[in-house]
């Protein structure tokens, strides 16, 4: 009885586990961006899809050099992929696109209030041959 009970707390906690990372995918899921233009080559291409971390920056506020999501100042319906190029005194961000010559870099941006960031990107997931972990 007491094998059978062991067994059955393994399994408990596995799937345990197994709902809490699913659940972390599915959350993420619905934290997803598509990149649009040549800005952010060579790390992200036009087309790729990208799971968004939307807890990444609860804790702490974004580094220079950290790739972020933040809605344009410009157009709340619309969501920026840039890398933070300088961090203001005041906290604000000025984003940059890592190929400025294709990029809406943070000299046309201005500067974005830190409140705008939705997120990091954290994982590719198309197209399927550069799936993987964003560096």
């Amino acid at each position: 009885m007491r094998r059978l009970f062991g067994v059955f707390a393994a399994a408990l906690v596995f799937s345990l586990g197994a709902v809490a990372v699913i659940g972390r995918i599915g959350r993420d899921w619905e934290a997803r961006v598509s990149v649009r233009g040549h800005s952010m080559e060579p790390t992200l291409d036009d087309g790729d899809w990208l799971l968004v971390n939307p807890a990444a920056f609860r804790r702490r506020a974004p580094r220079t050099g950290e790739l972020v999501v933040a809605r344009d100042p410009h157009d709340a319906r619309r969501v920026l992929v840039k890398r933070v190029a300088a961090i203001g005194t005041d906290g604000s961000l000025t984003l940059a696109g890592d190929h400025p010559a294709h990029a809406d870099d943070g000299s046309a941006i201005g500067a974005v209030a830190a409140d705008l960031v939705i997120g990091q990107p954290w994982f590719r997931y198309w197209p399927t041959e550069r799936i993987g972990k964003i560096a």
